[in-house]
């Protein structure tokens, strides 16, 4: 998981003193951004705080590991007097304007006098807009940002201005770089039916927006986000990687079976002996949940048990054939043959193994095959097989947003994920258990389940 977009990255590296714009709603995060910037980008020490609301002990109680970056020397309070007058604020006071050059010559004078010396800083104004309600400089905005942004570029120094204006201002034409932040909803709430299942499924997200970066194109418009942990890391879009294997995960317990992903198993506590599972797999998700599935499939056989598997057409899994993984296909559509068919090779596997087997079965292939109405009778007949044998262990069903049989699914089931595509990556929610909202990562410890806070 990455900190901050490589277009961000790319933009500051480019050129000496770009200027750059932060805008956003409270609490989206720009404050993280701001300083995740400092931290990817700045020299260490480098880096120059000025707030008209946090003070290093609060900065450094939040965020405590900016401070290799910006020492508590250079967190600067823009409401102290000395500050306040090296912009000539008695005389604004007197209806008089900025005028020259110099009194931004005079303000920064003032700043580096406070703050530790150094060479190539970036300095941050948190937030602008603040600031300059507190100096009463509103209606200076655009001039006194001009300014500044000029004594930057000439002085080689990066800056960053922080707006809590969702909005397009002046600021945006001044400004080199501008992003916006958002925490929208994902879903749709009807409220003249709030139970309704949109309703149940509305989870919040992050969001920034890459609006512009003068003189470089923008790649991806908007990226994921979360503050995790108190940092700011984007996603980028996800791609599984099949190619990687991790240690097996001992099992929860002799009756529940770990998932082999150490996140999933914290939200949804693995899989029970005889339970049902449901991973609902939106449209745009494609296959890229199937490095989730061989996880699982590969931490069950590192553990002994073994696999049967329905896989979806085209699966990676068709091609995979670990030992004790069986990949069935029925031929006909004939559920009474395919039924007799697949508890063969449930009996097979138990006499390998000694032990029930892990099912997972793509609801798409089955119904692809016989239909909906014969498809929940196969559903019946194992449920039949793991109620009254002990042939399978617990089954895993993999079903595409909006089929037909969708409800009769969902009603049965003991755990239930949705997965989805937000701005190329892949995330995951819990309808049961209900839970917050996952972001999908993957790396050589295999995948991981980041919350979106």
């Amino acid at each position: 998981m990455s900190s901050i977009p490589p277009e961000i990255k790319e933009f500051f590296m480019r050129f000496p003193g770009q200027s750059f714009l932060i805008r956003g709603r409270p609490g989206t995060g720009k404050t993280t951004l701001a300083l995740e910037i400092v931290r990817e980008l700045c020299e260490e020490r480098n880096g120059i705080y000025i707030s008209t609301r946090m003070e290093p002990q609060r900065l450094y109680a939040i965020s405590p590991w900016i401070k290799e970056f910006i020492p508590e020397r250079n967190v600067i309070n823009a409401t102290q007097s000395h500050i306040m007058r090296s912009l000539e604020l008695t005389k604004l006071l007197d209806r008089s304007r900025i005028s020259d050059h110099s009194t931004i010559l005079d303000f920064f004078k003032t700043v580096f006098e406070d703050a530790e010396e150094m060479e190539n800083p970036m300095i941050v104004f948190d937030s602008w807009d603040g600031i300059l309600t507190h100096l009463r400089l509103e209606d200076e905005a655009p001039r006194l940002t001009q300014e500044i942004h000029d004594f930057c570029r000439e002085m080689e120094i990066h800056v960053v201005f922080v707006t809590e204006k969702e909005e397009q201002t002046a600021l945006d034409f001044i400004a080199d770089g501008v992003v916006t932040l958002y925490r929208p909803w994902m879903g749709t709430l009807k409220l003249s039916n709030i139970a309704d299942r949109k309703a149940v499924e509305r989870r919040r997200v992050r969001e920034i927006e890459i609006n512009k970066l003068r003189g470089l194109p923008i790649k991806q418009s908007r990226y994921l986000f979360t503050l995790h942990g108190g940092r700011f890391h984007f996603f980028p879009p996800y791609k599984e990687d099949l190619s990687i294997r991790t240690e097996p995960i001992p099992d929860i317990s002799e009756t529940i079976l770990s998932t082999g992903i150490k996140d999933l198993d914290g939200i949804i506590g693995g899989f029970p002996a005889g339970s049902f599972n449901l991973w609902e797999i939106s449209y745009a998700v494609s296959k890229r949940y199937e490095q989730m599935l061989l996880q699982i499939c590969m931490n069950v056989l590192g553990n002994g048990r073994g696999v049967i598997g329905i896989p979806l057409m085209g699966s990676f899994l068709l091609k995979e054939h670990p030992e004790n993984l069986m990949v069935y296909t029925p031929e006909t559509d004939d559920v009474n043959v395919e039924i007799s068919t697949f508890i063969s090779i449930a009996r097979q596997n138990r006499e390998k193994t000694g032990k029930p087997s892990f099912t997972f079965i793509s609801l798409d292939s089955l119904a692809n095959t016989f239909g909906p109405t014969k498809t929940v009778k196969f559903m019946e007949n194992i449920a039949r097989i793991s109620r009254d044998t002990e042939l399978l262990f617990s089954v895993l069903y993999i079903m595409r947003e909006g089929m037909e049989i969708s409800r009769i699914v969902t009603s049965t089931v003991d755990t239930h994920l949705v997965f989805r595509d937000v701005n190329g990556a892949l995330v995951l929610y819990g309808i049961r258990p209900v839970t917050g909202l996952y972001g999908v990562t993957s790396g050589e410890e295999g995948i991981q389940l980041i919350p979106i806070v």
